[in-house]
């Protein structure tokens, strides 16, 4: 059993006070602190890795947070809206654990950006943890702990679905050894924030077009047809952030905006 109590006394008693030791020591570098990466600074906090006199965590996240962020990501509040992601999220982990050496970068992690995430920083690592939404950054960090052979636990989410690979340098193979079909998708954060390529151009494009002219009709149609339907699916298949929207829309399409005369008909 474990000398003393502490906040990680139900740890200690699985796993042993040396093993609390190592986590209290361990360096890691979250990428990314969007949906997973809340989640998984929040488990470190928990568990207490980088809370030791030796230990650190990095995150590194160059997206500032969305009002639509906050359904999901659960270490900002409305009153963070506009602030950098990574800033953010180190301080409500410090705020959870005082003990945890946590250090935010608001760059992206690239080889632009070789001159702050460069050898030094790696080789100092215990292990690197991807929370990214793009198969670049990914392939470009499983590079970087390959050459300095670190291990990586890279995960991902879309929709209800999920997946974890977690890469051991000399067990594993590596995350690029195996590739996914194209993605035709392109996620919404990267067209909204950082759209770096024409196709993220066009599909901000039609994206936009559909939540102006598409949606807010189809929306209304709906709820013309059975008020009482369109309510009770709306309640029950969208998050509260959606159903504000979606009744916005509504109350315009079917009040404000609502056709008088024929030209207004033909606006509508």
């Amino acid at each position: 059993l474990p000398r003393k109590p502490s906040r990680y006394y139900s740890q200690e008693i699985v796993f042993g006070e040396d093993f609390q030791e190592k986590l209290g020591k361990s360096k890691y570098f979250v990428v990314g602190s969007g949906g997973i990466g809340c989640e998984m600074l929040k488990n470190f906090a928990m568990m207490g890795i980088g809370c030791g006199d030796d230990g650190h965590v990095y995150v590194a996240d160059m997206d500032t947070i969305k009002k639509s962020n906050l359904n999901r990501q659960f270490l900002f509040r409305s009153w963070d809206i506009g602030k950098m992601k990574s800033t953010v999220a180190a301080e409500a982990v410090q705020a959870m654990n005082p003990n945890m050496h946590v250090r935010a970068y608001v760059d992206e992690v690239l080889s632009e950006t070789e001159h702050i995430f460069d050898d030094h920083f790696f080789e100092q690592l215990d292990a690197v943890v991807n929370a990214l939404d793009n198969v670049i950054t990914r392939q470009y960090i499983d590079r970087r702990c390959v050459y300095h052979q670190k291990p990586l636990v890279d995960s991902g989410t879309l929709g209800t679905k999920a997946s974890v690979q977690v890469i051991v340098p000399f067990l594993t193979e590596s995350y690029s050894s195996t590739t996914d079909p194209p993605d035709p998708s392109v996620p919404m954060c990267t067209l909204r924030n950082f759209p770096n390529l024409i196709e993220h151009t066009i599909e901000w494009a039609r994206d936009s077009f559909v939540s102006l002219f598409t949606m807010p009709p189809q929306q209304a149609k709906e709820f013309l047809r059975s008020p009482k339907e369109f309510a009770e699916r709306t309640a029950k298949n969208h998050s509260e952030y959606d159903k504000t929207e979606i009744i916005e829309n509504v109350k315009r399409i079917l009040g404000e905006k609502r056709p008088k005369i024929f030209t207004d008909c033909i606006e509508w």
